[in-house]
Parts: C-alpha cells; structure tokens; sequence
C-alpha cells in the first residue's frame, strides 16, 4: 500500500500486445459466418419522410431483413432512448423529447439512421441501402444556438434546460457595486472525437438470451437500455466490451444503432455485426462543447474580486446525447 500510496504509477502491462497487433476488437471478435448490417441514415438536416419504399431493398441479393421504426414498433420493441435531464432553474425538469432508434416521422439530423438492412456480405446490405426510396419534405434546419425553426414541441425555443447554480440576486447586487467591470466572451468549438477504432457492435441471440459485443467504455448502461428497450429481462441480456480503440466519453454513451441491431439478430436467429464506417462516425458520434461562455467580473478598488457572473449557451444538437444536458451543467 505504501508503493501506491506515494503517487508512483503503477506499471502498464497492455502495450507489448497492442505494438505487436495482437489486439482483440469487435471486428475480430465477430462470428464467422455473422451477417452484416448497414444503415440508411438522413441526407438532411431536417426533414419530415413522406414514406418509405422498402420492397425493393428486401427483394436484393443476400438481403435477410430491412427494419423500420414501424417494424420495431410492431416487434414491441420500445423505440425512445433514455436520457438524464437537469433541474432548470425554475424547478421544472430540462427538456426530454423521445430520441427514435430509427427515425419516426422526422430527421432531425444530418446522419440519423432511418432503416436497418442486413444482408449477407457488407456489399449486398451495401447494395440493398442504395435502392429504399426515402421520401421526405426538406426543412430549414436549427443552426445558430437560439435561432431557426422548433425542433422539438418539449423544448419552446429550442431550448433544452436553463440550470442555474448559486444566488443570481446577490451576484447582480455585487456586480453593481463593483468599482470595476470586466466582460469576456470565449467560444468553445465543437469537438470531433475521432476515435481509431470507429463504433462497432456484434448481437447474438440463442433463442432466449442475448449476448451484445460493443466497443464502449463499460457494460452496465448498454444492458439496462437493451433490456428496457427489447422487453427483455436484465439477466437475459449479457454486455461485453473487448479491446476498444479509443473512447475519449464519446463511448460512454448508448447509441441509436444498438437496438436495431440487437433486435436484428433476436428476429433472424444468427449474429449480426455492424461497423461504424469514418464517414458515418463524422455525422453520428456524440461530439462535444460547442459553448458560447459569456464571462463577467467585479472588482473593489484594490482590483479584488468582489463578484464573478458566468452565463453558458450550450448547442445540444438534436436530441440529449443520454448525459449531454448534466455534462454541460452540472458538470461543466
């Protein structure tokens, strides 16, 4: 205890079997012989479907299934995702409009995965995405934080939550008091993270039990929503997390594709793989900040602090990212 005690490191034992490429990821974990899934997802910012032909993409070469929102509703799969919501400063609770696995009615974001197709080989699901007839109303898409069209009817104004910490009237009673004002506005940029291994998954089913393989960083929240969304018994569904290629809390999240993929394999009875190809992880990754902060500050006259006033825009995008609304709140 006392070696540990003293702030030395403890020693790292992984790095000879990842330098010498003998890593064990989701890919290389697969099932031989394991389906493979890819996801037509929204060519728009924001658009209302108008329908959706799927006929032709289900009479492809290879293709075993081509799943819709309707589908997974009609399986009795819950479609809504859960997300943590903050106490706004009034009392009430943050915005919590159902986040669809598979987009129901509208796209809301560049990327949204509309329709499931699995298939045999990577290139006939491939193949199959390319011939669905999407048929959908574009709409001018929310941009500028504040501004554009209502995303949701839960969040007026498009805004999510207005938390607040700490007594507004005593640090506007302090900063007119102040002999000395300073304002500053910073703006923190939207962050990609651009993980070297992109989001991948694998679910296999054997008739009762679910076995779901993803690179994510841990289990526990990944089997709770697999379990609320397919109605099935948390001691029925088992998470694995192999090596995973770079998380950066972008992985600690649940994902839209999961469900779909898992009902997947439970509907056709054999594994079922997906892997996040570069171009998709770009538009379907959580990113982060993305913060306009608006900083204020009183000083007396001997230029101490007497008062100090943050007020923090935070551009969720479409929906909570499960923790977006705490990590820019109460967390920030």
């Amino acid at each position: 205890m006392l070696q540990f005690g003293t702030a030395q490191t403890a020693g790292r034992i992984e790095d000879r079997r990842f330098l010498t490429g003998q890593g064990r990821y989701v890919d290389d974990l697969a099932p031989r012989g394991a389906l493979h899934a890819v996801f037509l997802r929204s060519p728009v910012a924001h658009g209302v479907i108008d329908g959706l032909e799927l006929d032709a993409a289900r009479a492809m070469p290879g293709v075993h299934l081509v799943l819709d929102a309707v589908g997974l509703v009609s399986a009795g799969v819950t479609l809504g995702m859960r997300a943590s919501v903050v106490r706004n400063a009034d009392g009430t609770r943050g915005a919590a409009p159902m986040r669809p696995t598979l987009a129901q009615g509208i796209m809301r974001h560049l990327g949204e995965p509309v329709v499931l197709v699995v298939a045999e080989t990577l290139v006939q699901a491939r193949d199959a995405v390319e011939v669905i007839g999407l048929d959908y109303t574009d709409h001018s898409p929310a941009i500028t934080l504040g501004e554009g069209p209502q995303v949701h009817l839960e969040a007026p104004g498009n805004r999510a939550y207005d938390y607040a910490l700490g007594d507004a009237a005593a640090v506007a009673r302090a900063l007119e008091a102040s002999l000395h004002r300073v304002t500053v506005e910073v703006l923190h940029n939207r962050v990609f993270p651009a993980s070297l291994e992109p989001r991948a998954a694998f679910a296999e089913w054997d008739g009762a039990r679910l076995h779901f393989c993803v690179c994510a960083q841990g289990v526990w929240e990944q089997k709770a929503e697999l379990a609320r969304m397919l109605g099935l018994s948390p001691a029925d569904v088992r998470v694995t997390n192999p090596d995973v290629g770079g998380g950066f809390g972008m992985k600690a999240m649940t994902y839209p594709e999961y469900v779909p993929l898992a009902q997947a394999a439970r509907l056709l009875g054999r594994a079922v793989r997906w892997t996040c190809d570069r171009g998709e992880a770009m538009l379907s990754d959580n990113g982060a900040r993305d913060l306009v902060a608006t900083a204020e500050l009183g000083f007396d006259a001997g230029h101490r602090i007497t008062a100090y006033r943050c007020t923090v825009r935070a551009n969720l995008g479409a929906y909570n990212s499960q923790f977006g609304q705490m990590i820019q709140s109460e967390l920030f």
